[in-house]
């Protein structure tokens, strides 16, 4: 065969290209996502702690203050996993999960994979940083968890 000199120069500007873009956007780290969850809960006067323990390889996060308990965890955009929180949780808790920054009560799985999938795609062409996490809380009856400021998780 026989190929242009074009199509050759082409290839070879082409490919070292393309590996460097790849070099240069890192890759996602979900544990990038348990710092920011901590800081967050922080910042609003949480006690914080991170167990060992993995349900379904997801770290289960505990913030509390005086009168409130919370369990959090990231959920997969699938839906998958979405009754982690309410298995770990009794029936007395209040559940419900947080998305772009709005409370819903069931994950929308429609919008979060369609989300995670346009996320990604922009996120490898290096336009966006962050994908958005799709997180699950628990509540004790006494806590307001729905009053926290969850717009700031929010890209």
């Amino acid at each position: 065969m026989n190929f242009s000199r074009a199509l050759r120069w082409s290839i070879a500007i082409l490919v070292p290209l393309t590996l460097a873009w790849k070099i240069a956007i890192p890759p996602y780290n979900p544990d990038d996502l348990k710092g920011e969850l901590v800081e967050f809960f922080e910042r609003n006067g949480f006690d914080v702690v991170v167990t060992d323990e993995l349900v379904n390889y997801v770290p289960i996060i505990h913030a509390t203050t005086d009168s409130c308990h919370l369990l959090v965890a990231s959920l997969t955009p699938d839906g998958s996993n979405r009754d982690l929180i309410r298995s770990l949780s009794g029936d007395t808790d209040r559940q419900f999960v947080v998305f772009r920054g709005e409370i819903y009560t069931q994950q929308p799985v429609f919008w979060t994979v369609v989300h995670y999938l346009s996320s990604r795609f922009l996120r490898e062409l290096g336009l966006i940083r962050d994908i958005t996490p799709v997180i699950a809380v628990g509540a004790n009856s006494s806590c307001d968890a729905d009053r926290l400021p969850w717009g700031e998780l929010a890209p």
